[in-house]
């Protein structure tokens, strides 16, 4: 296992598939619905739109950052409260081991996600773990611009009067890590299947869950 970052005083976590497992399919039936978004919003198919949003996924980290900035959606608050219309508690339960594996790690620690504060607040109260983070940092936060956006990083470091090194980043997708390694930050993938082991750069570290972290960082 690589060697855990040192001079650590904190925890930066993304949400969505990083707090629980990307195959409990959460953010799949949240997939579908921006899709189906897209196809009603830009009236094309919705194997058109998916190819649409991919691109904008690349391109602007986010499906509405590329449709306000490429397409001119002016409702962005109509197109997040019906993409994350969906039953949490379909997908998520409380996860006790997940909140001991936080509060055994003795560093403050916040949420930064590209999701609206509504479905992080419900998330991480359904998990039960919304007592373990100080602050969540979501899209509003940044204007409507989501990660990998390295303005967005900034944000939140100067909001919680950090310095990159400082702090480690966790979050489930390479390229959203990739900024805050470049302004001196530490980072850690969390990859459940194990799939990105081949692309990972050298330097960067991954678990495939969650709730190895405090072993990773007692090293």
């Amino acid at each position: 296992m690589p060697s855990t970052p040192t001079a650590l005083s904190y925890l930066l976590f993304d949400l969505d598939e990083t707090l629980y497992p990307s195959s409990c399919g959460l953010m799949q039936a949240v997939s579908e619905r921006m899709t189906a978004f897209v196809a009603e919003f830009l009236k094309v198919g919705e194997e058109e739109a998916a190819r649409i949003r991919r691109r904008l996924r690349v391109g602007y980290g986010t499906t509405l950052t590329g449709l306000m900035r490429e397409y001119g959606l002016e409702v962005a608050e109509q197109y997040l409260a019906y993409t994350h219309d969906v039953p949490i508690e379909s997908f998520l339960s409380k996860d006790p081991s997940l909140g001991a594996a936080l509060s055994s790690i003795p560093l403050p620690k916040s949420v930064l996600t590209n999701s609206p504060l509504e479905h992080a607040e419900r998330v991480l109260k359904r998990l039960g773990v919304r007592q373990q983070f100080e602050r969540v940092f979501d899209l509003r936060f940044n204007g409507y611009t989501g990660k990998p956006d390295a303005a967005v990083y900034s944000r939140a470091l100067g909001a919680l009067g950090r310095a990159a090194p400082e702090v480690l980043l966790v979050d489930n997708h390479l390229d959203y890590l990739a900024p805050f390694r470049s302004m001196g930050g530490s980072v850690l993938l969390i990859d459940e299947s194990g799939d990105a082991g081949p692309q990972l750069p050298e330097g960067v570290p991954s678990l495939r869950d969650i709730k190895e972290l405090p072993a990773y960082l007692a090293g």
